[in-house]
C-alpha cells in the first residue's frame, strides 16, 4: 500500500491536491466504480469535475455520491447540476439536531487498482482547490494487497447501510425531492453574475449565521495530478505441492504445533531457528498460499488453519476467515432452526434490520456478490469458502427447471414481503387488505397460530416462524389476535372518554370545557354512549372478556 498526503492552500503550486487526484482519477483506465461521500457541495465543485464525470459515465460502471444537507451547507444549484448530468447521487439527512452528516471520502475500486481518498475536502471549489485542507490518498492492489483488503472491507462494512441503499435516512435525489429540500429550507442558493459563478465563502456548514462575504470563482488547472503506479513484483518462480510434501506433511505438522505451542504462540517460524526444515517448510506454506488457485491442496489449507498457520502476516488472513466461518455457522444455524428437512440451504435478504437474522441474510447476498467477482464486496470467493458452501448446497441462483423451492423458503419471502410492508410509516399498527397475497398469508399465519394455542398443538406454526413473525407485528404495533386488539383498544377509548367526562364533573369543570371545547366533549359523549349500548349486546361467553375490561375501569353498565 502506498499512502501520499495531499495538501493545499498555504502553497500556490498544490502539487498534490485533492481535487487533481479526483479528476486523474476519473480518467485513470484503472477504475470502474466510484463512491463519494461528502457532507456538503456547491456549484463550483460540481462544475470543477462535470466534464471529467460526463467521460467517467462511458467507462465508469457505478458513479454515486451521497451527499449531506446539514446546516444549509449544500446548495440547491449544485443538486440541480447533478440531476441535469444524471449522476446518480443519495441524500443524506439525520433529523437530530445534534448530528451532522459530515464525511469527506472518495472511493475508486478497479479490477487490478483501488484508490481511497479521505480528508477534509468537501465537493466544493474551496474544499477541492483554495482552502487549507488535508487529506491522505491510499494506492493498492486490489487482489493481492491484504491491508487494502481489510481497509475497504472495514469502510464497506462501516457504510454498508448507505452502500445496500437499506438507510431510512437515504434517499435518491429526484427532482420532486430536491423541491422538498427547497421548501425546507435545507439548501442555500447560489447566483451567477456576467457568465460567472459566485457563491458565499464557504465556512463548511458549521457556523450558518456567521455573516459572510461572495467570492469569485475563477478558472483553475486541475488535470494535473498522478495516476496510481503498478509497484509490484511479478513473481520469478512457482511451488507446488508434490508427493514428498504429502509424505512428510504429518510429521512436520507435528513439529510445527509443539513450535507454536513452547516457543512462539503468534505461529510464526524465525529464521533464527535451528530446525531449518521447518522454517523452509512454513516458508513453503505460505509460498502456495499466496500463489492462489490449487497450489495449496484444500485439505492441507484446512488443517493449517485448524492449528492457527498466520496466512497473511500475524494471522491477519486466518482472523478473517475464522470469522467467516463463524458467520457461516450462522447460515448452518439458520436452516437448522427453519428449514432442517430440507435438501438445500437458502437465505433471504430481510429488510428489517430488527429481524434475528437479517445479518446472515446480509452476509449470504455479500458472498453472492463476491462470488460473482463483483470488487465492491471484497475479494473474490476462495476454493475454501466455495467449498464450504458448497458442502450445505447453498443455493446461488434459483432454477426452477433443476428443483422446487423449499416451503420454507416461500414462507421467509412473505415475511420478507411484509416486512416491506411495515417499512413504510403509514402502515404502522394496520394489517394488509386480504385482498392481497400478503394479507391472505398473514391472516393464514394468525390463525394457524391462534388454533395452535386453543388446541395446544405445536405443529401448525413453527417455534422459529412464531418468534420471527411476532417479532415482526410487535414492532408495528400489531397483536397476533389483531380483531380482539382492534375491539379492545376501541373500548380503551371509550373507557377513557368517561373518565375524563367524570373528572370534569367532580372538579366542576365540565361547562368550562364545554365552553371551549364543544365538539371534543360531544365526542367523548357519544364514546360513553356507543359503550353503553354495546355492552347490552355482548350476552355470550365470547365476549366476556369485554365486561372484564368494563368491570376493572368501575364503568357502570346495565348487567345482563
Amino acid at each position: 500500500m502506498k499512502a501520499t498526503f495531499l495538501g493545499h492552500g498555504l502553497d500556490s503550486g498544490d502539487k498534490n491536491n485533492v481535487g487533481k487526484q479526483i479528476v486523474a482519477s476519473l480518467e485513470s483506465k484503472d477504475y470502474r466504480i466510484f463512491n463519494g461521500f461528502v457532507a456538503f457541495a456547491s456549484i463550483s465543485g460540481v462544475k470543477m469535475l462535470q466534464p471529467f464525470l460526463k467521460k467517467a459515465k462511458s467507462k465508469y460502471d457505478h458513479i454515486r455520491f451521497y451527499i449531506g444537507v446539514d446546516n444549509r451547507g449544500t446548495s440547491k444549484e449544485a443538486l440541480e447540476s447533478l440531476l441535469y448530468q444524471n449522476i446518480n447521487t443519495y441524500i443524506y439527512y439525520d433529523k437530530r439536531n445534534y448530528v451532522t452528516y459530515h464525511p469527506k471520502l472518495f472511493i475508486f475500486e478497479g479490477e487490478k487498482f483501488t484508490r481511497v481518498i479521505i480528508g477534509s475536502s468537501n465537493l466544493t471549489s474551496s474544499g477541492l482547490k483554495s482552502n487549507l485542507e488535508a487529506s491522505i490518498q491510499l494506492d493498492f492492489r486490489t487482489e493481492t494487497d491484504k491491508q487494502g483488503i481489510n481497509l475497504i472491507n472495514e469502510i464497506k462494512d462501516y457504510y454498508s447501510d448507505l452502500l445496500d441503499l437499506s438507510s431510512s435516512k437515504l434517499e435518491l435525489l429526484t427532482q420532486e425531492l430536491l423541491q422538498k429540500l427547497i421548501k425546507d429550507n435545507l439548501l442555500f442558493n447560489q447566483f451567477g453574475e456576467k457568465g460567472k459563478i459566485k457563491e458565499p465563502k464557504n465556512n463548511d456548514g458549521e457556523n450558518p449565521d456567521e455573516k459572510q462575504t461572495d467570492i469569485e470563482i475563477t478558472d483553475y488547472d486541475i488535470e494535473s495530478g498522478f495516476e496510481q503506479i503498478d509497484t509490484s513484483t511479478k513473481r520469478t518462480t512457482e511451488k507446488s505441492f508434490g508427493e514428498n510434501d504429502y509424505e512428510k506433511f504429518d510429521t512436520i505438522l507435528e513439529r510445527y504445533i509443539s513450535y507454536k505451542k513452547n516457543k512462539r504462540p503468534s505461529g510464526i517460524v524465525s529464521k533464527h531457528t535451528d530446525d531449518r526444515e521447518l522454517f523452509y517448510w512454513y516458508q513453503k506454506m505460505h509460498k502456495l498460499y499466496n500463489q492462489g488457485g490449487d497450489s495449496l491442496p484444500f485439505e492441507v489449507f484446512e488443517r493449517l488453519l485448524d492449528v492457527g498457520f498466520p496466512f497473511g502476516g500475524i494471522g491477519r488472513e486466518r482472523k478473517r476467515l475464522i470469522k467467516w466461518n463463524k458467520d457461516f455457522n450462522k447460515v448452518v444455524e439458520y436452516k437448522n432452526k427453519v428449514d432442517p428437512n430440507s435438501e438445500y440451504t437458502y437465505v433471504p435478504q430481510f429488510k428489517n434490520k430488527s429481524n434475528p437474522y437479517y445479518l446472515v441474510g446480509r452476509w449470504c447476498a455479500w458472498q453472492k456478490q463476491r462470488r460473482k467477482g463483483n470488487k465492491s464486496y471484497g475479494p473474490k470467493l476462495t476454493e475454501y469458502e466455495e467449498r464450504k458452501m458448497q458442502s450445505i448446497n447453498f443455493l446461488w441462483e434459483f432454477d426452477s427447471t433443476m428443483y422446487k423451492r423449499p416451503k420454507d423458503d416461500e414462507w421467509t419471502d412473505s415475511l420478507v414481503e411484509l416486512e416491506n410492508y411495515y417499512s413504510k410509516k403509514k402502515n404502522f399498527k394496520t394489517v394488509p387488505s386480504q385482498k392481497t397475497y400478503i394479507g391472505h398469508w398473514l391472516n393464514d399465519q394468525m390463525t394457524s397460530k391462534l388454533r395452535q394455542d386453543r388446541e395446544n398443538r405445536t405443529d401448525l406454526i413453527s417455534e422459529i416462524r412464531e418468534e420471527m413473525l411476532g417479532n415482526l407485528l410487535a414492532k408495528n404495533g400489531v397483536e397476533w389476535e389483531w380483531e380482539k386488539q382492534k375491539h379492545r383498544e376501541s373500548i380503551e377509548d371509550k373507557i377513557d372518554s368517561w373518565k375524563l367526562i367524570e373528572e370534569l364533573k367532580r372538579t366542576d369543570k365540565i361547562k368550562e370545557f364545554r365552553e371551549k371545547n364543544p365538539k371534543i366533549l360531544k365526542k367523548h359523549r357519544d364514546n360513553v354512549a356507543q359503550l353503553r349500548s354495546q355492552s347490552k349486546k355482548w350476552n355470550n361467553d365470547r365476549n366476556r372478556w369485554k365486561y372484564e375490561l368494563l368491570d376493572k375501569a368501575n364503568f357502570p353498565y346495565e348487567k345482563q
